[in-house]
């Protein structure tokens, strides 16, 4: 994706939203709803008790076009981003998993031996996900938490970054499996789990760089303040 602009916070919210559809689910994480009239990104994020500056860092990282070098600066709130990648692990793990599930079940109906190895391929998917999710939500939201309250612990955000993974990976896997091996696959059904497929990749890819370029700097600031 080309961005065409980098946004400000006197934007008109409808305008990103129309120009760039996948910045719907940037606003449900940040608990933004629709019906903001004409008004701008920063009236909109003041409404909704919503961080412009941090906001405004994820639009624009999520709208890049080629490798993040996106840097962070000290106007960026780490509580937020760590509440809106809360939100995303809820998304992903409550809704879009399932959902795509039941899509691939509905799509391969006739093909009964075909849908047992695809399901088990992605319920393995999904397991290494919620592994991946639980770890955050353990490890790193606690010690960011006892970052911002001055408390220094034994965890450090560098293991994170060691042992961070692109969890997009092997659900492009998934896809190609479907594309070049899953003869005589025509119809609606079809076509909608596969584009489920391609743009939920997508929006794991971009949940991984907020992580990496937005995240990890700010937590690696924390700790040498606290520290």
């Amino acid at each position: 994706m080309t961005a065409k602009k980098t946004y400000t916070g006197k934007d008109s919210m409808a305008g990103l939203v129309s120009e760039n559809i996948n910045m719907l689910f940037v606003l449900s994480r940040f608990g933004i709803s629709m019906g903001f009239g004409e008004s701008s990104i920063d009236d909109v994020c003041r409404q909704n008790g919503v961080d412009t500056p941090t906001f405004l860092a994820v639009v624009n990282l999520n709208l890049q076009d080629g490798p993040v070098k996106h840097l962070p600066d000290g106007s960026l709130k780490p509580e937020a981003i760590t509440q809106y990648l809360h939100n995303a692990h809820e998304y992903f793990l409550q809704y879009r998993f399932p959902s795509i599930k039941e899509r691939l079940k509905e799509a391969m109906n006739d093909k009964a031996d075909v849908s047992v190895v695809v399901l088990r391929f992605f319920d393995e998917y999904i397991a290494e996900v919620k592994k991946h999710m639980a770890y955050e939500e353990k490890n790193v939201f606690p010690h960011v938490r006892n970052l911002l309250q001055g408390k220094a612990d034994n965890y450090q955000i560098s293991v994170f970054s060691k042992r961070h993974d692109q969890i997009e990976s092997r659900l492009n896997e998934l896809r190609d499996i479907l594309i070049k091996y899953y003869k005589g696959a025509t119809g609606h059904a079809f076509n909608a789990v596969l584009f489920d497929i391609f743009t939920c990749a997508e929006d794991l890819r971009e949940h991984n760089e907020v992580e990496d370029a937005l995240l990890v700097p700010l937590i690696e600031q924390l700790e040498k303040q606290v520290r």
